[in-house]
């Protein structure tokens, strides 16, 4: 009854209250650079990166940052607490639907790849109640995140009462899903099945199936969409939904068995806590950082489900070595000399529980409350695992994560170690035959995939093409056809369209034409675009801020309007034609043609994709050398009306003279606007040079011509014009031989059609 007390009074202290219960300056005399850690666990960089996460710490404590979910708990989130708090003590859960009893036997916390499909589908269901659960305007889940607060557990990281406060939070938390689901209990994830595969995040663990995808915003699985209470720090863009980058830098590790092995092998409780030895405590958080998104930020990690069964297997290891290096006695007595502060002694509160660390202690949390269950690994005599997800790896008989569809099997050829497909050339994938079949099913549906977009409603009154990419591994543009893009339109149509097989320049490898809904006037519209790969794997979509000039993650939601004050800065067209332009400036010398990445692109991978990288896929295309015997240029003319008016072009090199009717050699976009041919410079190492005139009834006419040089000047001069490769020495910079591409010629279309730019022609003519 009295820490009862205690925790009702403290949890309805305002934060500034709370702020003032530690003083930050306890802690300033520990130099986590010099304290002792095992080196040869642990790169330099890595180290660097657990001191400066718990110098973080130590800031958001003395900031209070807990003020972003609210200034005080109101007295219904309070009570809520304080519920948990309570049931943890009594080891209560809910019978039925009234209210919870106490709970007589011991729950078994297994791998999370160890449950049953029943098992599964209580936790997880238990997870999204308390997800969507709201008191007074916060969840439950944000609640119990808000308790893994520094101003709100001031002791709960860097010191030796790291592992009895999450002992205990862990347990609140898994009273919270059992007073939704009686049968429900905290996973372990056992991150040493996922450390020794070709690439961890290839793992079965982040598939649909179990904890949904680990590359960017969580949009497959059981906690698909969440939406979290605060934004994700340290992102360049507003995140505000769950999110993560399994295995995408440089300096972050899951565990092995080596590590495991050290904690097991400790001498006494201090071998394994802060202000001793910092490898326990670092070890735990790399794997953190493996994870990214909200598992990188300790103080919002409990956002992802994976932080509790991650925890809950720190948990896990914390007992063997109890079991392992100590007597019961010792496991409730034996303690750290080194506290770090005052905040982290043996018996100091557990704030914000109503118990001490001593508590933590207690060897009633495993005699009466829960208790792990082992994986059982494979031997020789056994070659198999307990699970369908699981694989057993006969070079060192140990049980591994399976890999899924796509991923990286490499070493493995011949094993078991492809989730419902089968390792091929480093790879899994599907029998030839199931592949096939799909091909063929793809070629099928593609025929008439323009028909159905043209049939939809939203497409009756025309469509609009903008184009999209999609990355690979390797930061390529992906090639295999199967690899889709689904188009959302907001009313319930939907349209899917599959990669392009061939691309010709500018077309990008990767890339994808994504049919949108025609625009009108001042009308916008909110649409939503997907990808998959190949392989059914979700991919991350990117979008490109102009203001900073690079792509950044996004929720793949475009914005489309004919006024770019109202759209997302996306390139489109009507015209099937000039679609492959899209993005592509047409201003200048055939040379110095540049494409742009799309507005939208979509990293299909486990990795980390850059801006950097995307950008470079557009800039390793060049365009490819024009090799046809003559090319045409532009020239504009303003004339009256004569329907028998010539024009001509004639090469002052080779006498070559060509003529055309005025009528054939206008553009059929522009009619102020003709193609003139002229001897291809790409064939004449010296240039072309060609004079154009007008022809009436064959006499020749004499007409006012200007030349507008790259600056802009135009001045009066006698129709003659140089073409040369060498763009700095040819006066008209745009030509082609490509018929779809001459009504372009002069168009930068880079980013919303309303902020394309022309270059005029080289020769104007007044006639």
């Amino acid at each position: 009854m009295i820490f009862q007390l205690v925790l009702s009074l403290y949890l309805f202290l305002p934060y500034s209250v709370l702020s003032s219960i530690h003083t930050p300056h306890e802690d300033a005399s520990i130099d986590c650079e010099s304290l002792p850690s095992q080196t040869d666990f642990f790169s330099s960089q890595q180290l660097d990166m657990v001191c400066h996460h718990r110098k973080m710490w130590m800031e958001e404590r003395a900031a209070r940052v807990s003020i972003e979910m609210g200034e005080k708990p109101t007295r219904k989130q309070a009570a809520y607490l304080k519920a948990i708090e309570k049931c943890t003590r009594e080891n209560c859960v809910r019978a039925g639907v009234k209210r919870p009893k106490r709970e007589t036997r011991k729950t078994i916390r297994r791998e999370v790849r160890m449950m049953s499909r029943d098992e599964r589908k209580a936790v997880f269901e238990a997870m999204n109640i308390l997800k969507n659960t709201e008191v007074d305007n916060i969840t439950a889940w944000d609640l119990h995140t808000l308790v893994h607060y520094p101003d709100s557990a001031p002791g709960a990281h860097w010191g030796p009462a790291f592992l009895p406060w999450h002992r205990e939070f862990l347990r609140q938390f898994e009273i919270g899903l059992q007073k939704e689901r009686a049968n429900a209990f905290l996973p372990y994830w056992d991150s040493t099945l996922d450390q020794g595969l070709p690439r961890p995040a290839d793992s079965v663990l982040w598939s649909d199936e179990l904890l949904g995808n680990g590359n960017g915003y969580v949009k497959t699985g059981p906690f698909k969409d969440w939406e979290t209470n605060v934004l994700m720090p340290l992102s360049e863009v507003p995140v505000k939904r769950l999110y993560r980058s399994t295995g995408g830098r440089a300096n972050d590790r899951l565990l092995s068995p080596r590590d495991i092995e050290w904690v097991e092998s400790r001498g006494n409780y201090s071998d394994l806590t802060f202000c001793h030895d910092k490898t326990f405590e670092s070890m735990h958080g790399l794997s953190h950082v493996w994870v990214g998104g909200f598992m990188f930020v300790i103080r919002v990690s409990p956002n992802d489900p994976s932080f509790y069964m991650h925890h809950a297997f720190v948990d896990y290891l914390w007992e063997r070595f109890r079991q392992k290096q100590q007597t019961r006695d010792q496991r409730e007595s034996e303690y750290a000399k080194k506290t770090c502060s005052k905040l982290q002694t043996l018996d100091a509160q557990m704030k914000p529980f109503g118990i001490t660390n001593r508590d933590g202690l207690s060897n009633r949390y495993t005699d009466e409350w829960y208790e792990y269950e082992p994986i059982r690994h494979c031997s020789s005599d056994r070659p198999t695992c307990d699970s369908p997800y699981l694989f057993c790896d006969e070079k060192e008989w140990v049980c591994r994560s399976k890999v899924v569809l796509g991923g990286n099997c490499t070493g493995f050829e011949g094993s078991a170690i492809c989730y419902k497909s089968t390792c091929i050339s480093g790879s899994c994938r599907l029998p030839p035959r199931v592949e096939l079949a799909k091909r063929l099913q793809k070629t099928a549906t593609s025929h008439s995939a323009e028909e159905t977009t043209q049939s939809s409603r939203r497409f009756a009154r025309g469509v609009l093409w903008t184009k999209t990419l999609l990355i690979d591994e390797e930061g390529r543009g992906i090639r295999d056809s199967l690899a889709t893009v689904s188009v959302d339109y907001g009313d319930g149509s939907t349209t899917t369209v599959y990669l392009n097989h061939t691309v010709e320049y500018p077309e990008l490898p990767g890339m994808v034409y994504v049919p949108l809904p025609k625009v009108h006037g001042s009308e916008s519209m909110k649409i939503t675009v997907t990808a998959r790969d190949s392989y059914g794997r979700y991919c991350q979509p990117q979008c490109y801020n102009t203001t900073v000039e690079r792509h950044h993650v996004c929720e793949g939601i475009l914005t489309l309007s004919s006024s770019l004050s109202n759209s997302s800065p996306i390139s489109f067209t009507h015209d099937p034609n000039s679609r492959r332009f899209l993005d592509a400036d047409l201003s200048v010398h055939p040379r110095l043609i540049s494409v742009t990445p799309p507005y939208l692109v979509f990293a299909c991978s486990r990795k980390m994709i850059t801006s950097g990288m995307i950008w470079s896929i557009a800039n390793s295309e060049r365009p490819p050398r024009d090799t046809e015997e003559y090319v045409f240029i532009r020239v504009s003319l303003s004339r009256t009306d004569m329907d028998d008016l010539q024009v001509e072009s004639s090469s002052l090199l080779d006498r070559d003279t060509w003529r055309s009717p005025v009528v054939e050699a206008t553009s059929p976009v522009d009619p102020s606007i003709l193609f003139v041919r002229v001897p291809n410079p790409e064939l004449h190492s010296e240039g072309v040079s060609v004079r154009v005139s007008f022809l009436h009834h064959g006499n020749r006419r004499g007409c006012t011509v200007k030349c507008t040089s790259e600056d802009g000047w135009s001045e009066e001069c006698d129709g003659t014009v140089s073409i040369h490769r060498d763009p700095t020495q040819s006066a008209e910079a745009t030509f082609s031989s490509d018929p779809t591409r001459m009504p372009l010629l002069g168009w930068k279309m880079q980013y919303h059609p309303s902020t394309w730019t022309h270059r005029v022609p080289y020769l104007s003519f007044t006639c």
